[in-house]
C-alpha cells in the first residue's frame, strides 16, 4: 500500500497502512486521513496543510497547566499532536473514537507522530455503560466520519454496535483534569453526565461543539446545577464550539 504525503512529489511505502488513506501535515504534525473521509470538512483542512480550529486549540493550550485532558470524539486525531506536545510531563491525553475507520486513523495519528502520551478508547462515552447503534454511514452508504452518531436503533447497512463508556471511567480517579472538550454530535450532555465526578474534583474548562437549536446558557446552568461548589460561566462562542469556565480559573 502507497500513500501520498501531502506537500512532496511522490509516494513512500507505510508498513503500517491497512486501508487506503493519505497523510498530511500541517504545522503540528501529520495525519491520517482515510480515502473515505478525505470530502470531509476537516480532512480538506488538513490536507490543505491547515489547522482545524485554531483558536480554540491555542486557548486550550493556554489552560491545559498541569494537569489531563480528555479530547473526543477523536475522528482522526487531529487536536491530539499538538496536546500531546504541550502536556506537562506526567500528564496524558485521554481521547476516544467509536468509528472504526476514524479510530484506525487516530491510531496512525498517534504513531506517525510518536505521541506515548496519548490513551485512545475504541468508545463513545455517555452517562452509563452500554452497547448502543452508532450510525456511520448514510442510506446510500455514503460514510458519516466525524458526523458518526449514537442513534435510538440499529438501521441496518448504516450501524454498528460501539460499547459506551462513561469519561468517569474512562479517567482512573485520583487523575486531575483542567480539560474536557467534547465534539460527539449532540451527545455532549450526556457525556459531561458521565463525568460527574470529574467535573466536581477537577473542575476543568469545558469546551464543547455546539449544534444548531442547542443553547449554551441553559448548559451552563446545567453545569452549576451539576456542580454548584464550581460556578460554571458561559464564557462565550468560538469556532461553533462554546467554552464553560468556573469562577475559581
Amino acid at each position: 500500500m502507497c500513500e501520498t504525503i501531502i506537500g512532496a512529489q511522490n509516494t513512500v511505502a507505510d508498513p503500517v497502512s491497512d486501508f487506503p488513506h493519505l497523510k498530511a501535515v500541517n504545522q503540528y504534525g501529520f495525519y491520517c486521513i482515510p480515502e473515505e473521509f478525505r470530502t470531509r470538512e476537516v480532512a480538506k483542512l488538513l490536507l490543505a496543510g491547515k489547522v482545524n480550529e485554531p483558536r480554540t486549540l491555542k486557548i486550550m493550550q493556554q489552560f491545559m497547566d498541569n494537569g489531563d485532558v480528555i479530547s473526543g470524539g477523536a475522528f482522526i486525531g487531529d487536536f491530539l499532536p499538538i496536546l500531546s506536545r504541550t502536556a506537562t510531563r506526567g500528564a496524558f491525553i485521554h481521547s476516544f473514537e467509536p468509528n472504526p475507520t476514524g479510530f484506525a486513523a487516530t491510531t496512525h495519528t498517534i504513531a506517525f507522530n510518536g505521541l506515548k502520551n496519548v490513551k485512545l478508547s475504541p468508545v463513545a462515552v455517555g452517562r452509563e455503560a452500554a452497547v448502543l447503534p452508532l450510525k456511520i454511514a448514510k442510506s446510500g452508504g455514503a460514510p458519516l466520519g466525524g458526523m458518526s452518531r449514537i442513534v435510538d436503533a440499529p438501521i441496518e447497512g448504516q450501524t454498528v454496535d460501539v460499547q459506551m463508556r462513561r469519561l468517569d471511567d474512562l479517567v482512573p480517579e485520583g487523575r486531575k483534569v483542567t480539560i474536557v472538550q467534547l465534539d460527539v454530535e449532540g451527545h455532549e450532555w450526556p457525556a459531561l453526565e458521565g463525568a460527574r465526578r470529574i467535573i466536581s474534583d477537577s473542575q476543568p474548562l469545558i469546551v464543547l461543539e455546539t449544534l444548531v437549536g442547542q443553547e449554551p446558557e441553559e448548559t451552563a446552568q446545567n453545569l452549576r446545577e451539576m456542580c454548584p461548589t464550581a460556578g460554571y460561566q458561559f464564557m462565550g462562542m468560538m469556532e461553533r464550539n462554546a467554552f464553560y469556565r468556573p469562577l475559581d480559573r
